[in-house]
């Protein structure tokens, strides 16, 4: 679901859903992203967040400090709520702005995170230049889409299926796009030490900035 211009009552719906049914799915992606890159502390950007799911789940597991970035003001608000909820007041913050364009100095982090938001990603090729420039040279970027590991996904299909039977034919409207339109932009950008998966996992970006 696209976030900007949600009602009210639609963001705190998805902020619900989030909360609950789809947690275990932040849980999982928040264990991956710490296997797979190593950095649990320094300074961690969850571009896209939402109301800061996958940041709050990696902070839950790691040392790391968070900013939050969105460009919906309904969803940062959650986020801001959903920081304090979980004690983490001292340790994230949010931004509001746009990864095309990414509010923050050079080099200034350590760990970029985005899970869902990159398939809505415009001008895609400017987006991975942007999150290359705002990492540390050794910082690392992990960003994709998907609903965890199979038995973790058929879980949230069924819950889901109750909640919104809607649901499942609302997935099959949402942007997708080959392995090609990623490797393209990612060249483009300059970036030509990559990974790009796509399994039972979802679908996943992971680089290194040299």
């Amino acid at each position: 679901m696209k976030r900007e211009g949600m009602k009210a009552s639609e963001v705190s719906r998805y902020n619900r859903v989030a909360l609950d049914i789809n947690a275990p799915v932040y849980a999982y992606y928040a264990a991956r992203i710490l296997e797979k890159t190593g950095i649990s502390s320094g300074s961690c950007l969850d571009v896209g967040c939402g109301g800061g799911y996958l940041g709050l789940a990696l902070a839950r597991i790691t040392d790391l400090d968070f900013v939050l970035l969105d460009m919906s003001s309904e969803m940062l608000r959650c986020a801001d709520e959903n920081i304090a909820a979980s004690g983490l007041t001292g340790r994230a913050e949010t931004l509001l702005g746009q990864v095309q364009s990414i509010p923050l100095a050079d080099a200034s982090v350590d760990l970029v995170i985005s899970r869902g938001s990159v398939p809505f990603w415009d001008e895609l090729a400017t987006a991975f230049q942007e999150i290359n420039r705002v990492l540390k040279p050794g910082g690392s970027a992990y960003v994709g889409g998907g609903l965890g590991d199979p038995k973790t996904r058929e879980a949230i299909r069924k819950r889901m299926e109750k909640e919104d039977p809607e649901w499942q034919e609302n997935r099959r409207t949402l942007p997708r796009h080959d392995n090609r339109h990623y490797s393209d932009a990612l060249e483009a950008a300059g970036i030509s030490s990559f990974t790009l998966t796509r399994n039972d996992e979802g679908m996943w970006i992971v680089f290194r900035k040299e």
